[in-house]
């Protein structure tokens, strides 16, 4: 799912529908400054990154910021390091295991603010097996571990040429029936099968430093590849 955001973002980009402007933090003052904190935690590994943008003359069009003039970023006291993405930069750290996160943003005249984010139980999917073959006809029985009461996930099949694909928010109860006939193959297609997956994910906002603009959220994932068949 995160890389068919960053495709549409990059065809948006290269139209002139939406604004791919970089220019230097330094230039702005803290309550020009937007601010993207998360925390994606898996079982494996703990991956944090930071993004920021200040809004440009449309709301559509805004122009995301490079870290200069002293300006940094760290998280839990680890520093994080600028990456060059196609659309914008973003900073990114990989971290070991703690019950939270604090992103701190330092400004060159020395002024800090801390953001905070609680850690997020992680899931696994496990229906369908991996490599299961699910007919369309049929419902498509989800499951997932670690339920939090109270909670909601994610559930994404997606999209491809000819086929739908789903994505709803649903209970976090650690099942849910995807009914039969939802997913959907267009009859152009050239074969009556589908090999794709579904994921499951959970997120939950921490809280943003007084004073300083943006959100900062916890996410976790897990997926499983199928084949969806008449």
């Amino acid at each position: 799912m995160k890389r068919m955001v960053v495709f549409v973002t990059a065809s948006l980009c290269f139209v002139g529908l939406i604004g791919c402007y970089t220019a230097d933090s330094g230039n702005y003052t803290t309550d020009q400054i937007h601010c993207e904190f998360s925390v994606d935690v898996s079982d494996t590994v703990i991956t944090a990154t930071a993004s920021f943008w200040t809004p440009g003359a449309q709301p559509a069009n805004p122009t995301y910021l490079a870290l200069t003039a002293n300006d940094t970023v760290t998280v839990n006291g680890v520093a994080m390091q600028r990456k060059r993405g196609p659309l914008f930069d973003i900073y990114t750290a990989t971290l070991q295991p703690a019950d939270e996160y604090v992103f701190t943003f330092t400004r060159g005249d020395g002024t800090s603010y801390d953001s905070t984010a609680h850690t997020i139980a992680t899931l696994a999917v496990t229906s369908p097996e991996a490599g299961a073959w699910v007919s369309r006809a049929a419902d498509l029985e989800v499951a997932w571990t670690n339920p939090v009461e109270g909670g909601e996930v994610t559930v994404f099949v997606p999209g491809q040429q000819y086929f739908n694909g789903f994505l709803r928010v649903v209970p976090d109860a650690g099942a849910y029936t995807i009914p039969a006939e939802t997913l959907v193959l267009d009859a152009m297609s050239p074969q009556p099968e589908v090999q794709t997956l579904v994921s499951v994910s959970r997120s939950h906002k921490g809280t943003m430093a007084p004073g300083l603009n943006g959100n900062i959220v916890a996410r976790t994932e897990g997926s499983v590849q199928f084949v969806s068949a008449e």
